[in-house]
């Protein structure tokens, strides 16, 4: 059971404490973070999900996760990236990284917080956890902003998120 904590539009806790699966069947607005892995090489780090995942299946996406219950962001952010593709990231190399993104849609309404980390390990130094990932693959940056804008569907983002691929070239 992963306990999350319900959020209004603002992010502010409602009070509500609920198990994510109960949270997404009833649509309910909740925190998630995601972090942008990147190198010297202008190349960002994706993950593929796995077949079994409830959203976006085998699509190309960022580490992220969702922020359990009375865990600050950057703990979460730190949590997921060990979790899923078994780096330490000490918190003063996690850095914020744009605006927070409001997604409220029929299915897992959130809000995402995003943050970035730079490292120069290769794909096979990754430890991937196989349960939610099945692969992870050093993308050019230029070359995910290709995928965004000829609506490729094999990645989970769309146009609305170009600022933040755009903004990754400035660091």
């Amino acid at each position: 059971m992963e306990l999350i904590q319900i959020v209004d539009e603002n992010g502010n806790f409602t009070g509500e404490v609920l198990d994510k699966d109960i949270a997404h069947d009833k649509n309910l607005l909740h925190n998630e973070v995601a972090v942008f892995i990147i190198n010297d090489n202008n190349q960002v780090l994706l993950q593929k999900r796995s077949a079994n995942k409830r959203f976006n299946p085998n699509k190309w996406g960022l580490c992220a996760g969702h922020v359990d219950a009375h865990e600050s962001l950057e703990d979460a952010a730190i949590r997921e990236a060990k979790e899923e593709i078994g780096i330490d990231i000490a918190k003063e190399d996690l850095h914020r990284f744009g605006d927070k993104e409001l997604s409220i849609k029929d299915t897992n309404s959130h809000i995402t917080y995003f943050y970035y980390f730079k490292t120069n390990k290769k794909e096979d130094e990754f430890t991937i956890q196989t349960e939610e990932l099945s692969e992870v693959k050093w993308f050019d940056i230029d070359e995910v902003i290709n995928m965004i804008n000829n609506g490729d569907d094999s990645t989970v983002f769309d146009k609305s998120r170009l600022h933040f691929f755009e903004g990754l070239k400035e660091l």
